[in-house]
């Protein structure tokens, strides 16, 4: 009768759990989310400070070196990203009116959208509902876009707050850690620092091996179109690379339908310079991914699949973040509890 009644009470704490990661993502993040941000900087940066305390820096030096140029890189990326992404917005701006200009050009392609229309099935279209439609994407993208701007003085004072409380995370981290397990359960104390260690170390490895595997699919996708000289590389690359969180989208998504409509519009070798940029993307994804994804999460493919499922059923798009940052954390949970032995750190 044992077992049974241990069985139970396990899965009495594991749902338990997961109510209670549900009411965190579900009502307290957005709360939480500076210091929710500080942890994952924190592990960041970590190794960096370990590496230049061993090179005779002093740890509070040691923090503001390595955070300091963690966070600048973080700048100076994202305006390089931003200030490429605003030109070629602006190209397209200038052409656009050009275009337009130009009735039987509109004619033409309209007539070889049509086309296409027909042979998947989806009958003909008319000019004045495309442009509809063109007209909804772009106050859509307009609405976004705007609301973000408004966000911007929110998303500025979380980023310096998340900053501030990294600083003190990464300084007084011995001193935090005590904390941390002075207030945790009493049955859970002898296991801090091995829970500490697998969560930090599991999340890390999550986030490091997404933003890789991202990265890798904006650069790469970037650098084959700019190498057979399509137009608007870095505005398709940085998209496919967000796209790229979605299983089976990224590259694909844009590509595919460009290499086709670059077909009907009589671009046969266009359309073959696309499919290899596509091809070449895919292999080196094929290449890299499984040992980035299995060394830095140390889960299954499976587990990773079904985490990733139910993130987006019950979170929607942000499903694809939460999702496997959840079953990772249970996961560091997983390997403390079965840890019987005195506490690493802490």
């Amino acid at each position: 009768m044992h077992e049974p009644g241990r069985y139970w009470q396990q899965v009495v704490i594991w749902v338990a759990l997961a109510g209670a990661a549900y009411v965190f993502w579900r009502w307290l993040v957005w709360y939480l989310l500076p210091f929710v941000l500080a942890v994952i900087l924190t592990a960041m940066v970590m190794p960096v400070v370990e590496r230049l305390e061993s090179w005779g820096f002093r740890r509070t030096g040691a923090v503001l070196t390595a955070l300091g140029g963690a966070l600048g890189g973080l700048v100076l990326l994202s305006g390089a990203v931003f200030t490429l992404l605003a030109a070629e917005l602006v190209q397209i701006s200038h052409r656009m009116p050009h275009f337009l200009d130009r009735p039987g050009q509109v004619a033409r392609y309209l007539k070889q959208w049509n086309q296409l229309r027909e042979q998947l099935g989806l009958g003909n279209a008319n000019l004045g509902t495309e442009m509809h439609s063109l007209y909804n994407v772009a106050a859509a993208m307009g609405r976004t876009v705007a609301h973000g701007l408004l966000q911007l003085p929110e998303m500025a004072l979380v980023m310096i707050v998340a900053s501030v409380a990294a600083f003190f995370m990464l300084r007084d981290q011995t001193v935090v850690l005590r904390q941390v397990k002075q207030l945790s359960p009493p049955f859970l104390r002898p296991r801090m620092g091995r829970l500490t260690l697998a969560m930090t170390g599991g999340l890390w490895g999550y986030l490091r091996a997404q933003f890789a595997l991202v990265s890798l699919t904006g650069l790469a996708t970037m650098g084959g179109l700019l190498v057979i000289g399509a137009p608007y590389a870095v505005l398709v690359g940085l998209t496919a690379g967000l796209l790229d969180l979605v299983p089976f989208m990224g590259p694909t998504m844009l590509l595919v339908p460009w290499a086709m409509v670059a077909m009907l519009s009589g671009h046969a070798a266009m359309a073959v310079h696309l499919l290899a940029v596509l091809a070449g993307v895919a292999m080196v994804r094929q290449l890299v991914e499984p040992r980035l994804v299995g060394r830095g999460t140390g889960l299954h493919p499976l587990v990773v699949l079904f985490s990733l499922y139910m993130g987006i059923r019950l979170f929607g798009g942000s499903g694809v973040l939460i999702g496997p940052i959840t079953a990772v954390m249970f996961n560091a949970i997983r390997q403390a509890s079965r840890y019987s032995g005195p506490s690493v750190r802490g």
